[in-house]
């Protein structure tokens, strides 16, 4: 599958499916990296420039613990078309998780530099992916406000005496 196909599979790309201009040149200014089993494609607290796409290869996600203590928390599959990153094509902010090859993973790169040259002569076609960018961490914010609800509520319950 050549690299417009692949964008075309992201849900962060979905409103430039009908530009295939905008695909195209997206597609040609991303680079391929392949990951060996048990590299980190990114660790968590690094700064970062670069957005993924895993297009072959399954990868785990860890969150340090309270103590630094890596804890899987998700799979992702390539076929599933999974993308990571995104908050480094706005800022270059640490990476909020550590993603690690389970084995060895094909990914479409695409720089932070790269995102802003065609954001600049292309506004309209940056504009819906960072809406979805928006979209998915603002997601991201909501679920763990309510997992933080959730456990507040569960500590006032054990306090209480159940």
């Amino acid at each position: 599958m050549n690299r417009v196909e692949h964008l075309k599979k992201v849900n962060l790309f979905q409103d430039l499916v009908n530009h295939p201009v905008a695909l195209e040149s997206i597609a040609q200014v991303m680079d391929e990296k392949i990951f060996k089993k048990g590299v980190n494609i990114i660790t968590e607290g690094e700064a970062g420039s670069e957005f993924f796409i895993l297009i072959q290869g399954a990868a785990s996600v860890f969150k340090k613990t309270a103590e630094g203590d890596p804890y899987k928390v998700a799979i992702m599959n390539g076929d599933q078309h999974p993308f990571f990153g995104e908050g480094a094509l706005l800022d270059s902010d640490a990476r909020s998780a550590t993603i690690r090859a389970e084995d060895e993973c094909h990914c479409l790169v695409l720089s932070r530099e790269h995102f802003d040259q065609i954001g600049i002569q292309h506004p309209d076609w940056c504009l819906p992916v960072m809406r979805r960018i928006s979209r998915v961490v603002m997601g991201r914010f909501k679920k763990a406000n309510h997992d933080l609800l959730m456990l507040y509520h569960a500590l006032v319950s054990e306090i209480r005496g159940g």
